[in-house]
């Protein structure tokens, strides 16, 4: 990522600049906790109800597409919950402690020809780069901030966005798979409607039917922001209504920017790239040779016990030297000016 002014860098990729621990609140496990239980409940008493006689009397490969799509569902569900969203690292203490009364508010980037201005951080202390926001919940800088997501207890932004798009349209295609095949189910038992198996198949398709509704609605908005290369966050503020989105790259690219991009670093917990700097002391000189000692006439440093006396003897030998020759006359200035006879200097 490019550096911005303001040193997005600033505290290090996972020193000791890194967000603050969060305190414990039991209340924001709730929303995905709930919808774990729904997604795995319903799905397992689907496969013990329902899918036998699918197996049995229609073919046994809607099991194996049933089975295919969960996983796929539940896979896409973890990554979006427990992947970084692109957490930028806070900066040090003591880096620019000033600049939250001497920075501006804003300063601007040019991006495609399109001024984009970016925010001070006072929280983060840094330039939040373009697309950039502060999650008032995990309280954190993501990079490329879509929203905050209750129902996988995490923020989704660059890194996990495609993770969640990707769940969002598999969670579609297998609630109607389930409420489908369980109408089949339903409709070829009418009159056995009381047996254990056919309750628990209509229970589950009331889920399914309670849950179609808003993530579908959910899953057509994100299908249209991406492919108009906005987040959400942009289009509930409004961020480019009045002008152009430099942002985007027409339907198609946005789709595979998405969809084959290549995954974005990650800024927090790389401990092992860490370089470690011994610094020494300006008292602690290397030993010198015999060459450099005769050489290092005016040394004001402070020598080792090895080699004081070598080199206060080579001193007091330069300074008898020294002191029995005679300074030599200054030399004499030289008058001649180029152009000029030598007769006529003189």
């Amino acid at each position: 990522m490019p550096s911005f002014s303001g040193g997005v860098a600033g505290g290090g990729v996972g020193g000791p600049a890194s967000a603050p621990p969060r305190p414990f609140r039991p209340s924001r496990y709730v929303p995905v906790s709930a919808a774990t239980t729904f997604l795995v409940g319903a799905t397992t008493l689907f496969f013990c109800f329902t899918c036998p006689w699918l197996s049995e009397y229609i073919s046994g490969v809607i099991t194996i597409y049933i089975a295919v799509i969960f996983l796929f569902t539940l896979a896409n569900f973890c990554m979006a919950t427990f992947m970084d969203p692109g957490i930028f690292p806070r900066a040090e203490e003591d880096e620019d402690k000033e600049d939250d009364f001497r920075a501006p508010l804003y300063k601007t980037v040019e991006i495609r020809g399109i001024q984009v201005r970016m925010k001070w951080c006072s929280t983060c202390r840094f330039y939040r780069p373009p697309r950039c926001s502060h999650c008032s919940v995990c309280d954190n800088c993501v990079e490329d901030f879509d929203h905050h997501c209750p129902w996988v207890n995490n923020c989704i932004g660059r890194r996990n966005y495609r993770y969640f798009f990707l769940f969002l349209l598999s969670l579609t295609t297998h609630i109607m798979d389930v409420f489908g095949f369980g109408l089949v189910y339903v409709l070829h038992h009418r009159q056995q409607l009381d047996t254990p198996h056919a309750a628990v198949t209509m229970g589950v398709m009331c889920i399914a039917g309670l849950f179609f509704v808003p993530v579908a609605g959910l899953t057509g908005f994100h299908i249209v922001l991406v492919a108009r290369g906005r987040t959400t966050n942009e289009q509930v503020t409004g961020k480019f209504r009045g002008g152009v989105n430099p942002f985007t790259k027409g339907c198609f690219r946005n789709i595979s920017h998405v969809l084959c991009s290549p995954q974005a670093p990650r800024y927090m917990g790389r401990w092992w790239n860490r370089q470690t700097v011994e610094v020494q002391p300006p008292f602690l000189r290397r030993t010198l040779t015999e060459a450099q000692l005769e050489a290092k006439v005016l040394d004001n440093g402070i020598q080792n016990d090895r080699h004081s006396t070598r080199s206060k003897s080579s001193l007091d030998q330069m300074e008898s030297q020294s002191a029995d020759t005679e300074a030599p006359p200054p030399p004499k200035p030289d008058l001649r000016y180029a152009g000029l006879p030598r007769a006529d200097t003189e």
